[in-house]
């Protein structure tokens, strides 16, 4: 009888501690940041965070989500975001943060990680925000635009992130753990989406426009999207979009092959101090558009169109993992990271020497290509 009733009076004891949530803070209390821009003063090298915060002052239901945006400045990322409350009546809140951008010349600096470790330390802030850099002067000149199909401009980017690798094509989505991790690793370098900003219909909104390639925390460069869809070809991270090929000898593209599904496995050979890198590329596509007078129901067509497909993946694959190999000398495919994982030994002689070992690499692009539906359909 005495265990029941100790029972029933922790039970009535726990309630009291069940009661809420103790760190509740009403909307009102708090300024909800949809995204962030981060810039370095160049003079004074003080950070500059841009806050696109969600304006609760409008009713939704009539305009729409509105946003603001909050400046500040900081002799560190944290002493800028306190700096930001001298403006507000609330703080901050970071837990609906969908994007960080990172401005040109902070990109260049060198202190990247200290702003990823900021953002990842913080018990708001999500380890799955975005990072993107700005094409623009600034971050901020990203963020004071509005977008095309959302108010909102930070998340019009997260939409523009979620859909471009299935669909366009030029671009890789990546997440705050992520981005640290790969600058943490052995052999791997960075890669960052980019954005900048373009006219449309006399209004001016923001657009992907390829990758920037880091080395260590600085970034020493830029591929064009062109480029950027054929660096995902040989880092596995193409998933769709339209590759343009000729059906004839002119090399005229008349030909739009959709990707439905591509896949890459990497492997290496090292003999006589030389290293080689083999990358086997398979594709699936469908026939998309066809301007060319030919007959798709042929094999023979259809043969050629994927024999035309497949050099064209091959040749400029290897044109732009030579491009990045010369011009930035930065190991963005990851081919130090898969001798690290595969051959330890093998990595710890070659790392010291890596900087003038990887633009010396020959790489072999094999490219296979099948196309699995013409959209035409035969006669009975």
């Amino acid at each position: 009888m005495s265990k029941k009733i100790v029972c029933l009076v922790m039970s009535f004891v726990l309630l009291f501690f069940l009661s809420g949530c103790w760190s509740y803070r009403g909307m009102n209390e708090i300024t909800v940041v949809a995204g962030v821009g981060i810039d370095l003063d160049p003079d004074t090298q003080e950070y500059l965070l841009s806050c696109e915060v969600i304006d609760l002052t409008t009713s939704q239901d009539e305009a729409g989500t509105k946003a603001k945006l909050v400046e500040s400045r900081g002799k560190t990322v944290m002493d800028a975001v306190r700096n930001a409350k001298k403006r507000l009546l609330n703080k901050l809140y970071w837990g609906n943060n969908e994007i960080l951008i990172i401005g040109n010349e902070l990109a260049e600096s060198g202190k990247l990680d200290n702003v990823l470790v900021w953002f990842l330390s913080d018990e708001e802030c999500r380890e799955t925000v975005e990072i993107v850099v700005s094409e623009e002067r600034t971050a901020k000149d990203i963020l004071s635009l509005y977008g095309l199909d959302n108010s909102v401009v930070s998340y019009e980017i997260k939409k523009i992130l979620d859909g471009d690798q299935s669909t366009v094509g030029t671009i890789e989505s990546v997440q705050l753990y992520r981005a640290f991790s790969t600058l943490k690793s052995e052999g791997h370098s960075l890669t960052l989406p980019v954005f900048r900003n373009v006219e449309n219909d006399e209004q001016t909104v923001v657009e992907a426009d390829g990758e920037a390639v880091f080395k260590g925390n600085k970034m020493v460069g830029l591929l064009p999207p062109e480029d950027s869809r054929y660096y995902l070809f040989a880092v596995d991270g193409l998933h769709g979009g339209i590759l343009t090929v000729s059906s004839t000898e002119q090399n005229n593209p008349d030909i739009s092959l959709e990707i439905s599904k591509s896949t890459t496995k990497a492997s290496y050979s090292y003999s006589g101090g030389k290293l080689k890198v083999t990358l086997q590329i398979e594709t699936e596509a469908f026939v998309d558009e066809s301007e060319a007078d030919t007959d798709l129901l042929d094999e023979k067509t259809i043969g050629k169109i994927e024999q035309k497909a497949q050099e064209m993946i091959k040749e400029k694959t290897e044109n732009v993992i030579r491009k990045v190999q010369k011009e930035y000398n930065s190991d963005i495919f990851g081919f130090g990271e898969m001798i690290y994982k595969k051959d330890l030994t093998l990595w710890k002689q070659l790392k010291p020497q890596w900087d003038k070992i990887f633009p010396t690499i020959q790489v072999e692009v094999q490219s296979q290509v099948k196309i699995v539906n013409t959209a035409f359909l035969k006669h009975s």
